[in-house]
């Protein structure tokens, strides 16, 4: 489904000729966009799959030079698409190679390394590795998680950015409630430890479909696209069903059940709107909501009357004017005609120009904009932001939604002429 790059493409070849980048998107699940590529090691001139050369090397003591080969030639692929991240496989084996520490001893902004979770390396040593990566800028995710050794330890360790569910996992939450249960807990455990999920192997709509009742912001897969040796782009028809596949799991019934922490923030929540009695305590209330959605900062904008122009009610020093006018803000005026919420990253190339120029301007990366409606009508919108352009969540919507209507009756309360 995935719209497969022309003949005249790069690819990138090492010294060794049978050596080549072949690149796979990755996916942000909720905005339909391509968020990075793994680099994945080809062999095209040989016939053998990258899974046996990499464990002959290792059986001739040549492995680590193998896999540092693997990752100069992903990191020389020219032209890489803008605000994607590359992502770089490594085992922990290879990590503490000179070879391999050579070829990654640089700026690695907008690199994440993928460290496999098959074989044992002790803690101290992958602390170091971590530390080390993330010191030239790295970004850490646990590959195939569910099918090696170090299981939930090495995610207490490593702490990574992105655990991506092996493909089996995958494949078998349609059928297997047990499968279901264990990565529903892993979800909530990333959600709180600040790492993203990615589920590897969804093949068609109906793993898509679940991924989302599950709340997995990432996924992978021969359905948005197969490894090739250049970048891919996502098809209108793959983005289309992405979207609809969201939509449904936004509109419908939960999946997901709220956390106990979620239930006692919402209760705080919900106790300091009932007992505002002027903005000043709106705007105290709403630190609440940036913690429940992990926003690193939470505004409210207020309709004028007439409906041209937006007020902000709550203070920031980043702010550079508080009117906004509709008119040069179309995600925004969509937002309040249509009551529904939209997100916009700075990462993403189809995103309203105006929205990630204002972004760019207050230093954000990510921005959720939820409908304050009262009475049929829109107030306003509760505006999130965020520094990092990561993707909001199913469940974090959700919670920002519930979080505007609180507010929604408050302002309604305190506003009356409104």
């Amino acid at each position: 489904m995935a719209q497969r790059p022309g003949p005249t493409a790069a690819s990138a070849v090492t010294e060794d000729p049978d050596l080549q980048a072949w690149v796979q998107p990755i996916v942000a699940l909720t905005t339909g966009t391509v968020a990075g590529h793994e680099a994945l090691a080809r062999f095209p001139g040989t016939g053998i799959s990258p899974a046996v050369q990499l464990e002959r090397a290792w059986s001739r003591g040549v492995g680590p030079e193998l896999e540092a080969r693997a990752v100069r030639a992903a990191l020389r692929l020219p032209d890489r698409p803008p605000g994607a991240y590359l992502a770089v496989n490594l085992s922990p084996r290879a990590m503490s190679a000179p070879g391999v520490r050579a070829v990654l001893d640089r700026d690695l902004t907008a690199i994440t390394v993928e460290i496999t979770e098959s074989q044992y390396v002790s803690n101290p040593v992958m602390t170091e590795i971590a530390d080390w990566l993330r010191s030239r800028g790295a970004r850490l995710a646990i590959d195939d998680v569910g099918t090696g050794y170090a299981g939930l330890e090495r995610l207490v360790v490593l702490r990574p950015d992105l655990i991506k569910l092996d493909r089996s996992l995958t494949v078998a939450l349609a059928t297997d409630p047990v499968t279901r249960r264990m990565v529903e807990s892993l979800v909530h455990f990333a959600a709180r430890s600040g790492s993203a999920v990615c589920a590897e192997g969804i093949e068609d709509t109906a793993t898509l479909q679940v991924v989302a009742e599950l709340d997995i912001g990432y996924g992978q897969g021969y359905f948005f696209g197969p490894p090739a040796p250049s970048w891919s782009t996502l098809t209108a028809e793959v983005v289309r069903a992405a979207a609809e596949v969201h939509r449904e799991a936004l509109s419908g019934t939960p999946k997901q059940s709220l956390k106990m922490d979620d239930l006692v923030l919402l209760e705080r929540l919900a106790d300091r709107f009932s007992e505002a009695e002027d903005l000043e305590d709106v705007h105290h209330a709403i630190d609440t909501v940036g913690r429940l959605v992990a926003a690193d900062d939470v505004a409210i904008d207020l309709l004028h009357a007439g409906g041209r122009s937006t007020e902000r009610l709550s203070h920031h020093t980043w702010l550079t004017g508080s009117a906004r006018d509709l008119d040069a803000e179309p995600q925004l005026r969509w937002v309040l005609d249509s009551r529904r919420a939209a997100q916009v990253l700075v990462t993403d190339p189809r995103a309203d120009p105006a929205s990630v120029a204002r972004l760019r301007e207050t230093g954000f990366g990510a921005l959720l904009l939820v409908p304050v409606i009262t009475r049929g009508t829109s107030l306003g919108v509760l505006a999130l932001h965020r520094v990092v352009p990561e993707p909001w969540t199913l469940t974090q919507i959700r919670l920002a939604r519930i979080a505007a209507s609180q507010l929604a009756a408050t302002l309604d309360r305190l506003l009356p002429e409104r």
